[in-house]
C-alpha cells in the first residue's frame, strides 16, 4: 500500500510538471503573438487532460486574439463562438478562476455584438457580471478594466434607435458612460502601461466627452509605443484617423 501512494504520488508530480510545461509554452508563443501555434499545443494537451482549465481558458484567450486580428465579421465567428465555449467550460469546472470569468465576459459581449442589438443588450449584463468577479478575484489584470471601459463605452455609444430596442429588451436597459469608460481605461493603463489599446480607447472616450485635448495626449501616447500586432496596427490607424478629426 506504502508503494501505491509514492507511484500514485511520483504520477500525479510527473503530470503537474508536464501541465506547466504546455501552460509555459502556450505563455510563450502568446507573448510573440503566434496564436495558432499556441492553440495546436493546448488543443494536443487537451486530447489527454480535457479538465485542465488553466489550458481551456488560454485557448479561448487564443482563439479570440486570432479573431481580433481580423476585422472580417466571418472572421469573428469562426473564432469567437469556439472561444467562448472554451470559456464557459473553464468557468463551470473552476468558478473562482480569475482568468475564466475574465474571458467568459470578454466573449459574452463580443458573440452579443455580433448577433445585433438586442443580443448585445442582453449579453451585456452578463458581461459585466463576470468582469466585476474576475476583477474581485484579481484586481492587478489589466485586460479586465479594459473590457469594463469597453462595456461603458458601447452603452454610452448607443444610437436612440439602439436605445429603444434596448428599452424593449428591459424595463432598465444596463447604463454605461464615457466618464466611466474614461475611468476604466485610466485604470487599465496604470495598471499595464505598454498596450496601445488602452491608450487608444482612453482617447476615444475623451473625445466622445468633448475633452480633445486628453484625447489628443492618450492618442499620441498610443503612437510613442511600437505595434507588436495586427490589431494594434489596425488601432494606431484608428487613432490616427481620429486625430485628424482634431486639426
Amino acid at each position: 500500500m506504502k508503494y501505491i501512494h509514492i507511484y500514485i504520488f511520483i504520477f500525479f508530480n510527473i503530470l503537474l510538471s508536464e501541465n506547466q510545461g504546455v501552460i509555459k509554452e502556450m505563455d510563450s508563443m502568446i507573448s510573440t503573438y503566434e496564436y495558432k501555434n499556441a492553440a495546436s499545443i493546448g488543443e494536443d494537451w487537451l486530447k489527454n487532460n480535457p479538465e485542465d482549465v488553466e489550458v481551456i481558458w488560454r485557448l479561448a484567450q487564443c482563439n479570440f486574439y486570432i479573431g481580433q486580428q481580423s476585422e472580417d465579421i466571418k472572421i469573428h465567428k469562426k473564432y469567437y463562438y469556439p472561444a467562448l465555449e472554451y470559456a464557459r467550460k473553464a468557468l463551470e469546472l473552476n468558478p473562482k478562476s480569475a482568468r475564466a470569468n475574465h474571458w467568459y465576459a470578454v466573449l459574452i459581449g463580443q458573440t452579443g455584438i455580433i448577433e445585433g442589438t438586442e443580443q448585445k443588450i442582453i449579453n451585456s449584463y452578463e458581461s459585466k457580471k463576470y468582469a466585476d468577479i474576475a476583477i474581485s478575484l484579481d484586481p492587478n489584470y489589466d485586460g479586465t478594466y479594459h473590457v469594463l471601459g469597453r462595456w461603458n463605452f458601447e452603452l454610452a455609444d448607443l444610437s436612440w434607435i439602439e436605445r429603444s430596442i434596448a428599452s424593449w429588451v428591459y424595463a432598465t436597459p444596463p447604463q454605461g458612460s464615457f466618464e466611466e469608460a474614461v475611468e476604466f481605461f485610466k485604470k487599465a493603463v496604470e495598471t499595464k502601461d505598454d498596450e496601445i489599446r488602452h491608450y487608444v480607447w482612453l482617447g476615444n472616450s475623451y473625445f466622445e466627452l468633448g475633452d480633445y485635448q486628453n484625447a489628443r495626449t492618450s492618442w499620441e501616447d498610443a503612437f510613442k509605443l511600437e505595434p507588436k500586432s495586427e490589431l494594434d496596427e489596425l488601432l494606431i490607424k484608428e487613432a490616427k484617423n481620429n486625430l485628424a478629426k482634431l486639426k
